[in-house]
C-alpha cells in the first residue's frame, strides 16, 4: 500500500478489511475515546493523525488544562466537546453522498432525529444553576465542596438568617457535593451586602443536585426514645430537639437545632423512617436510634436565648 494510501486510510479512521474498508472508531464517538485516555496520550494520538490533529488538538489542549486545573476548565471542555458533535450531526443531517460506481451521487438526506437529539443533550448539558456558598465553610476538592460544618447554599451572599427556607438550602457537615466550576463573587451588588461578602464562592450546580437539595428541605432528625409514634405525627414524651442532622445536639449550632417541649406535637407527610442518608448513618455509634422525619409543614418557632423553640408549623411556608 503506497503512502498516499495509507494516510487516507488513517484520515477517515478505517484499515483494510476484506474486499473494503471498515470503521475503526465512529467519528462522531470520538470524543468519548478521548476521553478513555490522559491527556499525554491523546497528545500523541493527535500527532499521528492528521484527521485527528484536524479535529481534536483544541479538545486536547483543554484536556491539558482540566487535568492541570479541574474545575477551572471542566465545563467549557464538555461544551467544546459538545458543539463539535452537534456541528457533526448537523453535517452528517444536512447531506449525505455515498460513493455509488466510483462517483459521488447525492442521497436524500438523512433524518434530522440525531441532531434534534444531540441538541437536547447539549442543552441539558450546559444547563447549570448558580448559587453562593461561604467558603470558609468548604474544603476545594476537583470537582466537588465538601462541607466542613453545617451550612448553606444561598441564591446570594446574604446572612442565612436573612433569607427564607426558599432562599437557602441546608447541607450538613461532611457532604460532599458536585460542582461543575467555582468562581470569586463578582456582582458588586453582593460583594457590597456586608463585610463577608468577598469570602463567599459562586458555585455552577447540575439541576438535579438543586432538585435533591431541595427535596431534604422538609428532614429532620430525631432521637426515637424521645418520641411516641402516632403515624403521621409523633408526640414529644421529653424535652428534646429537631435536629438537621444525626449529630450530638451539643455538637450542632443553634440554627440546626429546634427545642421541642413536651407534649408537643409535630405532623409528617409520612411515617418516621430509618436513616439511610449515607452521610447520616456512620456519626457515632446512636444513629440507629434515630429517625428520619419528614414535617408536613415548617416549624413556628420563638426564640429563647439563642435556640429556636417550637410553637407549632406554619403551612403556609411550605
Amino acid at each position: 500500500m503506497s503512502a498516499a494510501k495509507l494516510q487516507t486510510e488513517i484520515d477517515e479512521f478505517r484499515v483494510p478489511a476484506g474486499d473494503g474498508p471498515c470503521t475503526v472508531w465512529p467519528k462522531e464517538d470520538m470524543f468519548r475515546l478521548l476521553g478513555f485516555v490522559q491527556a499525554e496520550t491523546a497528545s500523541r494520538l493527535v500527532v499521528a493523525c492528521s484527521a485527528l490533529c484536524h479535529g481534536f488538538c483544541s479538545s486536547v489542549a483543554l484536556m491539558r488544562q482540566c487535568e492541570a486545573e479541574p474545575g477551572k476548565h471542566e465545563q467549557e471542555l464538555q461544551a467544546h466537546q459538545a458543539l463539535a458533535s452537534l456541528e457533526l450531526y448537523i453535517s452528517k443531517a444536512s447531506t449525505h453522498t455515498s460513493e455509488v460506481e466510483g462517483v459521488g451521487t447525492p442521497e436524500a438526506p438523512l433524518t434530522w432525529n440525531g441532531a434534534w437529539d444531540q441538541l437536547r443533550s447539549l442543552e441539558a448539558d450546559l444547563h447549570t444553576e448558580m448559587r453562593y456558598v461561604y467558603g470558609m465553610d468548604w474544603e476545594l476538592k476537583p470537582g466537588k465542596l465538601v462541607s466542613k460544618k453545617g451550612t448553606w447554599v444561598k441564591r446570594t451572599t446574604q446572612f442565612s438568617w436573612e433569607l427564607s427556607e426558599t432562599h437557602k438550602l441546608y447541607i450538613p457537615q461532611g457532604v460532599a457535593m458536585p460542582v461543575l466550576q467555582t468562581g470569586q463573587v463578582a456582582d458588586q451588588m453582593e460583594l457590597k451586602r456586608h463585610e463577608w461578602g468577598p469570602q463567599h464562592l459562586r458555585v455552577w450546580l447540575k439541576p438535579a443536585i438543586v432538585h435533591m437539595l431541595e427535596a431534604r428541605r422538609g428532614t429532620w432528625f430525631v432521637y426515637w426514645p424521645h418520641w411516641e409514634d402516632n403515624g403521621n405525627a409523633i408526640v414529644a414524651l421529653a424535652d428534646t430537639w429537631l435536629k438537621r442532622t444525626t449529630q450530638m445536639s451539643g455538637e450542632l449550632a443553634p440554627f440546626e437545632l429546634v427545642y421541642v417541649p413536651r407534649g408537643m406535637s409535630v405532623r409528617l407527610t409520612k411515617p418516621a423512617g430509618p436513616v439511610d442518608e449515607q452521610w447520616e448513618t456512620s456519626r457515632h455509634e446512636h444513629v440507629h436510634k434515630h429517625r428520619k422525619v419528614v414535617l408536613v409543614a415548617a416549624p413556628s418557632t420563638v426564640k429563647q436565648d439563642k435556640y429556636d423553640v417550637l410553637i407549632g408549623q406554619n403551612d403556609k411556608q411550605q
